[in-house]
């Protein structure tokens, strides 16, 4: 291991840093958020912009931020400038800030004092500093000089797990301590000055049966709020606390959380509280639930603050998101579920069905046959019309469109459909299509220009109305346009219906739960492109149905193209067209992404709903862009932002089983159902969408357990064109805030996040992410990543995820432009395939024989091997909990996953693979594997060898249907004690130099030489197996204080290691055991993962930590 140049130590700095927030406080029109050791400034102004002004890095240097305490102003007024006292853990430090002009400097700052003590709370006490400390005692400080006034303890000196500070001098200062006995204490520092002894607490205030975590006084009504581990929130009347002696009483026992509750703030009129169930609860000082604010995700809200003049409640969550709030009193204005009192002597009949025209107006049919309408303005029931032919049993839909379009369609058991102008009845046209049951009907809207109504009938067959108005608006034409055959089903009819811009085609949904995809006009029946793609036998095109007695024979049209059983048996419930793509729901609790091309439907990606939603019954486009989704959880009606997590609108209907119907406009969003009897109404007014702001996304809502570099986008000079180039052949101009990198993280939380770090802005922005897997992420590889001639296409990769249940998918992302969002960019997913061991058993004819996959088997690490020549296909190499290493085969781009082989060498967890390739002069390109287990071994595995024909390396399967046994390994090695939790390789002169890190701290590195024999020394036939041989090895047993979980060799001469110890340390690389160069302490805790790339030669390297958050570094060589 020859160095071959000296090197610069390099010096690493933190660029970014995504961690739970940890601490809020509105000052004035601005927010400040601590982020770990940073300060994030907000500016709250709606009058511009809603935007972040500045980071202040490292600002509490290896401490966490808790709060921010900011010094009360003679004249009220912190719009131009703030003394603001930062702490948290032990240290604390003042900062005078301006913000005036939109304009944040940092005009001043003390040094950063440590304390003996954990600070829980602080306060101004005329120009100094009163700190509760951990272990009950306060201190007076003098920020500017760094020196201790006074140190009062407490006789009661037990560790706390919260305080609160009253008072605005030394004499009339009054702690509030929580104790670990869960009591509240009470006592006053400056009785000290008497004896100067501890101080006796004056009170002691028993009632929670768990630890107080948090605090709050309110000194305008006397009240005390406390949160505790118990999931309540108590309130308790003090009075002045500042006055020994006084009665404190519990006057309200709150119970709102489903899990431990971290912060609790008093308001002039509300009571804030938030907690580990990621819910932040408003309150009356009575007790009662006035709103509840769901959409952080993971492990709770750690920050709270509000701003009572603009009515603002602002959250900081683990999941490291931000969000604004509105408060809105005691119910939202204009919504609720009322009774629209149909139930009435003049209106016989049971109710049938309800459906809403527009946000205003609902339709309602009963038994009788009576069609009725109530204006919601005026609420009252008016009867259109009564047919006795629609008795007992009716289908009724409003047309799509801006308030219902004024039409509706009624269908009954014997094959007749009413079409009905709402505001002139009596111009309804009557239709009988079939002989005996309607099954469904659904409208299909194209603009203003065309209006089909689809009704299914017996046999599969869906006729297609063709629906026209007068010049008079009075009267309107029913043509029957053509119709469809469904495939063969056992319930064989239509569910949903839509338009596939520009419109030649429909787009349906049947009750098989299939996607189907027809013509739209008899002219494209004709077209012999078309009909060949039309399905054969009965019902397909040209073939006459021979319809009955008051039908019209028409020929009956097969689907161009079919996804059958997209949804399975519950089947499709809506489909939507936006934005080049075809959005499907079903009862399957999913939602899919299709694509039409050729004329043929083809599936991108599948997105689950929120946990529970088994219902999905469709989706909106909201202002913004973004899609809520709609659907039933329990006897639940939901709208649910996949954006913000958050349930937007709950309805207790009873389920979806009865008949409902949904309506959204910019105005009012509303949600009509039966039950017992009468017509329900939820109506919410400014549509489906929430009155808050998200401030920042959330990345993760618990920890990452992998996170992969793509590639490296350069935005062109004009910021219009991205250019994908190669690091090494960027432009020096080129480098800053053009460069953006494109990463992958993944996470326990079962999602995949695409992020967009640019180099010099300090910010992440989450492209998009992927929430196919069913249990927990933990492993990703990236292979093919490229970037099209046409640069406006965008950068392409493919993508292999694994995690727990056995489960595997592949797809493809392209990161292309995008000016409307923030980072410029837009990511499109493409899912190209699945595996799962347990569905892989399911399948085999013998696997009565076989002994069934463990379910509970989880994928730790993947490697991609690519083979040579490209054309067959990648293998995927996968460490499992079961003790196998597993190879997969991509083929057809990754649509096809194919388990090939398998090896339970050794015979325990396998924690990491990686793969590498060694080329030689006049030699084969071969490919080999190392994998290493929880007993710290390390085995090589000669790949080019295992995939030739005959190859002894590679033996068959023991039973029919089971993959291939993987041989023994060409090496073995016992590097470590224990597990060994990172493993890289770099090829060098010499052969490849291979290191790995271990759960003991410990390092190891050698030099792996690869030797081919010549033919002459192989004999004739014989195959030439590579002999690979170890030339040289240290270890450093003490590399780390924790499990080393990141390592990277960046050159033959440096390397640098991560570890659970929060340090990035480099070591250099030569002849003997590494030697330490430097150490960085980073703030990401339980790192999971890290990976390193070069992005320039004039911005150097870069390095993201993935674990409880996600930092970034760079540093230059």
């Amino acid at each position: 291991m020859d160095a071959s140049e000296d090197y610069i130590w390099p010096r690493a700095t933190s660029e970014l840093i995504l961690l739970p927030v940890t601490g809020l406080e509105c000052v004035g029109e601005r927010l400040l958020a601590g982020e770990g050791p940073d300060v994030l400034v907000y500016s709250l102004d709606f009058g511009g912009h809603l935007r972040m002004v500045k980071r202040v890095q490292n600002l509490l240097g290896h401490y966490l931020i808790h709060g921010f305490r900011v010094r009360p102003e003679p004249n009220g007024d912190l719009d131009l400038e703030a003394m603001v006292a930062v702490f948290g853990s032990k240290g604390l430090r003042i900062v005078k800030i301006s913000w005036g002009q939109g304009r944040f400097r940092e005009l001043w700052r003390s040094a950063l004092w440590n304390m003996s003590d954990w600070i829980w709370d602080a306060r101004w006490l005329e120009g100094n500093m009163a700190l509760a400390l951990g272990h009950n005692s306060v201190v007076l400080y003098d920020p500017v000089i760094g020196c201790i006034l006074q140190d009062v303890p407490c006789t009661d000196r037990c560790t706390l797990s919260s305080a609160c500070l009253i008072g605005d001098t030394w004499k009339e200062l009054t702690i509030v301590a929580g104790a670990v006995s869960n009591q509240l204490l009470v006592w006053y520092p400056a009785a000290a000055l008497i004896d100067n002894k501890p101080v006796a607490p004056d009170r002691r205030v028993s009632g929670h049966v768990g630890v107080i975590f948090s605090m709050s006084y309110l000194e305008s009504k006397g009240l005390l709020a406390t949160a505790s581990e118990d999931r309540s929130v108590r309130i308790w009347k003090v009075g002045d606390l500042r006055v020994p002696g006084g009665r404190v009483q519990n006057i309200g026992h709150c119970f709102g959380h489903s899990a431990r509750v971290w912060q609790v703030k008093l308001l002039e009129n509300y009571l804030i509280s938030a907690g580990e169930d990621c819910v932040c609860l408003v309150w009356s000082h009575e007790g009662e639930i006035l709103q509840a604010f769901r959409g952080h995700q993971g492990r709770g809200i750690r920050a709270i603050a509000a701003h009572e003049k603009q009515a603002w409640v602002v959250t900081g969550g683990d999941d490291s998101g931000i969000r604004l709030w509105h408060l809105e009193g005691r119910g939202r204005p204009g919504s609720g579920v009322s009774a629209l009192r149909f139930k009435s002597c003049s209106r016989p009949g049971a109710l049938k069905a309800v459906t809403l025209a527009g946000s205003w107006r609902v339709l309602a049919v009963t038994g009788a046959g009576a069609l009725y309408l109530c204006d919601l303005e005026v609420r009252c029931w008016e009867q259109l019309l009564e047919d006795k032919r629609f008795q007992s049993y009716c289908l009724l839909e409003a047309a799509p469109g801006p308030e219902g379009f004024g039409l509706c369609a009624m269908a009954s058991g014997e094959g007749r459909v009413k079409v009905v102008p709402i505001n002139t009845p009596a111009a309804a046209v009557d239709l009988t299509l079939f002989q005996g049951k309607v099954h469904s009907v659904s409208w299909a809207l194209r603009g203003y220009e065309e209006l089909l109504l689809l009704a299914s009938g017996p046999g599969g067959v869906v006729a297609c109305l063709e629906i026209t108005a007068a010049p008079s608006g009075k009267a309107i034409f029913v043509k029957e346009r053509c119709r469809y055959l469904l495939p063969p089903s056992k319930q064989r009819w239509h569910t949903c219906s839509t338009f596939l811009p520009p419109g030649d085609f429909l787009v349906c949904g049947d009750r098989r739960g299939s996607v189907l995809l027809f013509p739209s006009r008899p002219a494209l029946l004709k077209d012999p492109g078309v009909g060949d793609k039309a399905g054969a036998g009965p019902g397909a095109l040209g073939v006459d149905s021979g319809g009955g007695e008051g039908e019209t024979a028409l020929a009956e049209c097969g689907p161009v193209s079919v996804l059958p059983s997209l949804h399975g048996k519950q089947g499709v419930t809506s489909v939507t067209c936006h934005g080049g793509f075809v959005y499907t729901t079903g009862r399957d609790g999913a939602y899919y992404q299709l694509l039409v091309q050729g004329n043929q439907l083809k599936p991108v990606l599948r997105q689950k709903s929120c946990r529970g939603m088994n219902w999905v019954a469709g989706l909106r486009v909201v202002a913004d862009g973004s899609m809520v989704v709609l659907g039933f959880h329990a006897n639940e009606f939901v709208v649910w932002s996949p954006r913000s997590h958050e349930k937007l609108h709950i309805v207790n209907c009873g389920g979806g089983h009865r008949s409902w119907a949904f309506s959204d406009t910019e105005a009012a969003m509303a949600f009509a159902y039966l039950k017992d009897g009468d017509v329900m109404l939820y109506r919410a007014l400014g549509g489906c969408t929430r009155p808050h702001v998200i401030l920042r996304e959330s990345l993760h809502g618990r920890e990452i357990t992998c996170v992969k570099h793509v590639g490296t986008i350069t935005l062109g000079p004009d910021s219009e064109v991205p250019s994908f180039m190669q690091p090494d052949h960027l432009e020096p101009d080129s480098e800053g805030p053009g460069l953006i990198d494109i990463v992958i993280t993944c996470s326990e939380d079962t999602t995949i996040c695409v992020l967009a770090l640019p180099t010099a802005t300090g910010s992440a922005h989450a492209l998009t992410a992927v929430c196919n897997h069913i249990s927990s992420v933990r492993a990703v590889a990236v292979w093919g990543v490229g970037g099209p001639q046409d640069l406006r296409s965008g950068l392409t990769a493919h993508v292999v995820s694994a995690g727990g249940r056995a489960e595997m998918h592949c797809f493809n992302i392209v990161v292309a432009l995008d000016p409307s969002t923030p980072s410029r960019l837009a990511c499109h997913v493409t899912h190209l395939s699945s595996h799962r061991l347990d569905e892989y058993w399911d399948r085999q004819r013998h696997r009565h024989r076989m002994v069934k996959v463990d379910p509970e088997t989880r994928y730790m690490c993947l490697a991609v091997c690519e083979l040579d020549p490209p054309g067959l296909g990648p293998l995927v190499a996968a460490a499992c909990s079961d003790g196998a290493v597993r190879l997969f085969l991509l083929q057809d781009s990754g649509r096809r996953l194919q388990l090939l082989a398998e090896t339970f060498h050794h015979k325990r967890c396998v924690l990491k693979v990686h793969s590498f390739t060694h080329e030689a002069p006049d030699q084969r390109r071969r490919l080999f594997l190392c994998s290493a287990a929880t007993d710290g071994s390390l085995a090589f595995w000669d790949l080019t060898t295992v995939l030739d024909r005959g190859s002894a390396v590679l033996e068959p399967p023991a039973d029919p249907g089971l993959p291939c046994r993987l041989g023994d390994p060409c090496l073995t090695l016992q590097a470590h004690s224990c597990g060994v939790n990172s493993l890289h390789t770099l090829p060098t002169g010499e052969g490849h130099l291979v290191a790995s890190g271990s759960e003991d701290g410990s390092l190891h590195v050698f030099v792996l030489a690869v030797e081919v024999p010549e033919l002459a020394e192989a004999g004739g036939g014989a195959e030439l197996v590579p002999q690979l041989r170890v030339l040289e090895q240290h270890s450093v047993p003490c590399a780390h204080a924790a499990h080393v979980t990141g390592l990277h060799i960046l050159s033959p001469s440096l390397m640098v290691s991560a570890s659970i110890d929060q340090r990035l340390t480099f070591w250099r690389l030569g002849h003997g055991e590494p030697t330490f160069i430097n150490s960085t302490v980073y703030h990401v805790p339980d790192v999971a993962d890290m990976d390193c790339w070069p992005v320039s030669p004039e911005f150097g390297h870069r390095c993201a930590l993935g674990g409880q958050g996600l930092e970034v570094y760079n540093w230059y060589d």
